[in-house]
């Protein structure tokens, strides 16, 4: 039984935490809650969705799904009581003239959860109550749950919920079965995105490379980015734009990126930046090597005045550096 895409919403219970949804204010990082917006434009698109299926999921029945059949639920399951920062999208498909769905669990946090399976089963299953009071079915449609993982530490979590529970002699088929599937972003080489060459691919090469390593290469980049204006369209193309210019900390554009040739003064902007940052390593590295040579130069000098005689008084003195700092230099120059 499909679902219908107006109904389905989650019930705020408190005051103090907030979604747009229902109308109370989040008090969440902003840079959270834009990471949150962000990837939720990218991945409401159902052609987005199709690519990464096809793209990262490597599950046979992936090609049994019918495509044409894809649409987004209108929810959102993020309890209040939750302090991490991650988006869920919930998307109906049919496979076979049956209904599926697939769980997409958009994880924004830097550190790894170690209880990420519990987490996700909690989630869904709170997705599986909704829909059978919705429904009122005898059965529930299977879903597939995705994580995709953009933090930069390598995700070490149990995939499946059985690995977090202690050994014990509780049979088997009485512990709950539940396994995700992971997408960790920075576990993909930057080589193999390229040669996917569509908007997902895209979206992860962005998330994966800094200013510089963007700047440098620039044109394999634009090359990608062309055959998705022309597979996907502007709007696409716009929001991965978007997503260069808010990650490296670019002046944003007032325009609307409409054509490949547009992505020329985005260019410009990451090697000014790349320059600037350049500059400010060397500026630092100068900084450092000057004041160490500085130090050492000092150092010298008091060995030398302590070598003729004087005392650590005096040599405070002569070099403007505290008493202790002698003292100490004259013990490392005894031994």
């Amino acid at each position: 039984m499909s679902v219908n895409n107006d109904i389905i919403t989650t019930q705020c219970e408190s005051d103090t935490d907030t979604d747009t949804d229902c109308g109370i204010e989040v008090n969440f990082d902003l840079m959270a809650i834009y990471h949150d917006k962000w990837y939720t434009r990218v991945f409401s698109n159902p052609r987005i969705v199709e690519e990464l299926l096809r793209s990262f999921v490597h599950e046979k029945f992936v090609q049994e799904l019918d495509f044409s059949s894809i649409r987004k639920l209108n929810t959102k399951f993020i309890p209040v009581s939750e302090r991490s920062r991650h988006a869920d999208l919930v998307f109906e498909i049919e496979a076979h003239g049956q209904i599926a769905y697939i769980y997409l669990f958009i994880e924004f946090q830097s550190t790894v959860d170690h209880f990420m399976a519990l987490r996700m089963a909690r989630y869904l299953f709170e997705f599986y109550q909704e829909i059978q009071v919705l429904t009122q079915g005898e059965l529930l449609s299977p879903a597939f749950p995705i994580l995709i993982y953009n933090g930069d530490q390598i995700w070490t979590a149990p995939e499946r919920f059985s690995e977090l529970l202690s050994e014990s002699s509780v049979p088997r088929e009485y512990i709950p079965q539940f396994k995700y599937f992971k997408i960790a972003i920075n576990e993909i080489s930057k080589r193999e995105l390229v040669k996917l060459r569509n908007a997902v691919s895209a979206v992860f090469y962005i998330e994966n490379s800094s200013a510089v390593e963007i700047q440098k290469n620039w044109n394999a980049l634009v090359s990608v980015l062309k055959e998705v204006l022309e597979k996907d369209g502007v709007e696409i193309v716009s929001a991965i734009v978007d997503r260069i210019f808010e990650v490296h900390k670019l002046s944003k554009k007032s325009n609307i990126v409409r054509s490949i040739e547009d992505l020329n003064e985005v260019e410009s902007m990451l090697e000014t930046r790349t320059k600037k940052w350049e500059e400010s390593v060397f500026e630092k590295g100068m900084e450092k090597g000057i004041e160490k040579g500085m130090e050492k130069g000092i150092e010298k000098g008091i060995e030398k005045l302590i070598n003729s005689g004087m005392n650590d008084s005096e040599i405070s003195k002569i070099f403007e550096v505290s008493l202790e700092k002698v003292k100490k230099i004259r013990s490392k120059y005894k031994k």
